[in-house]
């Protein structure tokens, strides 16, 4: 019988030949089960080698450019991938993300006003944002392929929106326009002393995509890696790419923001959900109040049919439970100027380094260090260069610990 990984490097040989195969002609030709195949494909799909595609597996020319057979072979026998802090053998993953657009308008304050008070803005600002947009904006970054799927209305914020989106380094998006609905906005106070945020956000035309809509990105959808979406848009979008994505066995990762109770209907599709505490405690039933409480609701979240939970604690860094081991990543240090675009930066990163098939556990050292870059600039947006990342990475000590 040949070995797993002997395997493996005749399918990427196959692939290279012929571009293309089928898992009934691989089993018939390496003499193992359809299954096995499967999940041969599905693991070479998840280290971004190949695609996945219904009965079989393709390879993107684009990818041999990037990355040699020679270079394929030995990533597989590359020892832990959590323990790679370069880009010796990263490949090209791909991401789709359904999310919101929305225009922040942003106002710095001495510090956050209480109910009733008045206090004058010393800065205000408008700047692209959005969870679905800051996320796939921080993948991009993250060395991802970036498909983006949201809707804005037709007034004076579209433009702005289309030539953002556009000019980004979002790699394709599908932009939906509606003249019932306006362009979603949010209303963001930041502290200049502390960086603490208040968000109010009116998510406007983000609501009125429809399942159909997302249907029509069908071919995008399953070409990639990882799914990641939030609840900045309409539950039935939501659940027609989640059941798209189940459908063709792509993970599905929900950042659950802004929290709503109709989202515990879709948890048992989902294979990493990442509240942060608030959201965590609201869906778990339990009051975070330190590292402790929070691994209590990551079980808790858990058992609802998650397969593995991601909490984030602001400078407390964030804990991962995956049903049987918990492990808590510390938050790098940094120069906090605004935290509004935190969590949205650890999401797309996070997502970017899972769809590369980095370990959970290396995937947080990387979104963790990636969100202490962002926070160090002035706009929910503003993401940091991969190679920044990589450096802030080797130069720092980091000790993540199981709990």
């Amino acid at each position: 019988m040949i070995l797993k990984e002997e395997r493996q490097k005749k399918i990427i040989s196959i692939l290279n030949n012929d571009g293309f195969v089928k898992v009934t002609q691989l089993a018939d030709q390496l003499s193992v089960t359809k299954e096995t195949i499967r999940a041969d494909l599905n693991f070479l799909a998840k280290k971004g080698i190949l695609t996945r595609c219904h009965g079989g597996a393709f390879l993107e020319f684009s990818s041999l450019e990037k990355l040699a057979i020679k270079e394929m072979i030995q990533y597989l026998e590359c020892v832990d991938s959590s323990k790679k802090t370069s880009d010796e053998y990263m490949t090209t993953s791909k991401i789709c993300v359904l999310g919101s657009f929305n225009v922040d308008m942003i106002s710095y304050l001495p510090r956050l006003p209480v109910a009733g008070e008045s206090l004058l803005t010393n800065k205000f600002i408008f700047s692209p944002g959005g969870k679905g947009a800051n996320q796939a904006l921080a993948a991009s970054f993250s060395n991802s392929q970036v498909h983006f799927i949201t809707k804005i209305g037709h007034d004076q914020f579209s433009d702005f929106a289309l030539n953002y989106i556009s000019s980004s380094r979002i790699t394709s998006s599908c932009i939906y326009r509606t003249d019932s609905n306006q362009t979603g906005t949010a209303s963001i106070f930041v502290s200049e002393d502390t960086g603490d945020n208040m968000i109010s956000i009116f998510p406007g035309a983000n609501m009125d995509i429809t399942k159909d809509e997302v249907r029509l990105q069908t071919d995008k959808i399953i070409n990639a890696s990882v799914i990641l979406i939030q609840l900045e848009t309409n539950i039935e979008a939501l659940r027609e790419i989640i059941n798209i994505g189940t459908s063709h066995n792509i993970p599905i990762i929900l950042n659950p923001a802004p929290y709503n109770e109709v989202s515990l209907s879709i948890m048992k599709d989902i294979y990493l959900l990442t509240p942060n505490e608030t959201e965590a405690s609201l869906i778990s039933g339990v009051t975070i109040t330190d590292i402790k409480s929070a691994k209590e609701a990551a079980i808790l979240i858990h058992q609802l049919g998650v397969q593995k939970v991601v909490i984030t604690l602001g400078k407390n860094g964030a804990i991962a439970y995956d049903g049987k081991e918990c492990i808590h990543s510390p938050a790098y240090l940094s120069i906090v100027k605004n935290t509004a675009g935190a969590g949205d930066a650890f999401n797309g990163a996070l997502s970017a380094s899972l769809a590369r098939g980095e370990s959970l556990k290396y995937a947080l050292q990387y979104a963790s260090a990636f969100a202490s870059l962002a926070v160090e600039t002035e706009n929910a947006s503003d993401m940091p260069e991969h190679t920044k990342v990589m450096a802030r990475i080797r130069q720092s000590r980091y000790a993540q610990s199981y709990i």
